[in-house]
């Protein structure tokens, strides 16, 4: 399960980006997730609360997830 370790790097940085700007509290943190990653959105929306068990700035927040559509990259295009 990748989300867990992306999710906490993206709390984790936020929360350093809050402490660094004096920022008391976060309403919602948005994360996009690519639509042709492995990702999937629902185990972060589960993992959430976990993630920011121990960061106070985003106790009481909403995490939101935007699907973004990927670039389907070719092999052709990556030099293979």
């Amino acid at each position: 399960m990748h989300e867990l370790s992306v999710l906490s790097h993206a709390v984790k940085t936020v929360s350093g980006i809050a402490e660094k700007n004096k920022i008391k509290s976060i309403k919602f943190l948005t994360l996009e997730v690519g639509s042709e990653s492995t990702y999937v959105p629902m185990f972060f929306h589960k993992l959430y609360p976990v993630a920011i068990e121990h960061l106070p700035v985003l106790h009481g927040s909403e995490l939101k997830t935007v699907t973004v559509p990927g670039k389907g990259l070719t092999i052709k295009e990556i030099g293979y």
